[in-house]
Order: structure tokens, then C-alpha cells, then sequence
């Protein structure tokens, strides 16, 4: 390898690793925004400093979207009783379509369960014939449920 060989070579690697390095920072400072971003839909307020602006390629970003306003968590109610869940889901059925699953359930009942609870007084609609399992839900997907018993008669469809 000759001098000028060495010093061509040096000279690409130090450009590679300037240009490796520019990559790296300006990857950051758009993890850093959004996170910033991602704070202040939640409600944060965020402070940006002027050396973290100063550095976008192009100039700072445009100015954070406008977010909707998040709506709360429906209010969880007060602790019920040992059969008020079960009365409750009986209720939902005469309003849920012929084939539901669980999260037809809490829309109706207006709240959402503690999921064991809700579960086992399924399983309990199951016994008294009310209801049977159409489809077995699978990882995020829900099992799906059609109603047997009186409220099926009412629903008509």
C-alpha cells in the first residue's frame, strides 16, 4: 500500500464516519420530537431548547399538530355486589346483537368489568343456556358468543 493509498483510504473512513455520525445525531433529534410530541398529546407541557430546533436539517419543524382532547375513562363504578355483574350482563343480552362478544357486552353495560368477573358470568350464561360460544377468540381477538336462551327469542335476528 502506497502513501497515497493509506491517506485516500483515511481520508473515506473519516468522511464515513462523519457522515455515519451526522445520521446518528438527526436520527435522535426526531426520537427526541417525537417524544415531545407524544408528551404533549398526553397533555404535557413541553419544553424544546432552541439547540435541539436549531438542529433540523431544513430548519425547525413545523409546530406540533393539534391533538383532540382526550376523553377520559369512563368512571369505573362503585364496588357491586356478588350477583349485580351477572343481573347486569343478563340485562345487556336482550340489547346485544344475536352474536356478541365482550366488548359488545361493556358497551352496553356502560363499563367495563373486571375481565375474571365478566368471564365467569359468561360461563355461568353458558350453563343456564342463554347463551353458547360461536367462535373461540384467539390471542387479541375475542371470543364471540350467540345468544340461546329468551333473549335470543326477542332479538329476532
Amino acid at each position: 500500500m502506497t502513501r497515497d493509498e493509506y491517506e485516500k483510504r483515511h481520508r473515506r473512513l473519516s468522511e464515513e464516519l462523519r457522515a455515519g455520525v451526522e445520521l446518528l445525531e438527526t436520527a435522535y433529534r426526531h426520537q427526541v420530537r417525537a417524544l415531545q410530541l407524544v408528551w404533549a398529546a398526553g397533555g404535557g407541557d413541553v419544553e424544546i431548547p432552541p439547540s435541539v430546533m436549531a438542529t433540523f436539517p431544513g430548519g425547525p419543524p413545523s409546530a406540533a399538530p393539534a391533538f383532540p382532547a382526550l376523553q377520559p375513562a369512563p368512571a369505573q363504578p362503585a364496588r357491586r355486589g356478588a350477583g349485580d355483574l351477572f343481573i347486569d350482563v343478563q340485562r345487556a343480552l336482550d340489547e346485544a346483537p344475536q352474536v356478541f362478544d365482550r366488548n359488545d357486552i361493556c358497551q352496553i353495560l356502560g363499563y367495563e368489568p373486571n375481565r375474571g368477573s365478566l368471564y365467569r358470568t359468561l360461563q355461568e350464561l353458558i350453563e343456564d343456556g342463554e347463551c353458547a360460544i360461536e367462535e373461540r377468540g384467539t390471542g387479541k381477538v375475542p371470543t364471540r358468543y350467540r345468544k340461546t336462551g329468551p333473549s335470543a327469542a326477542t332479538a329476532g335476528g
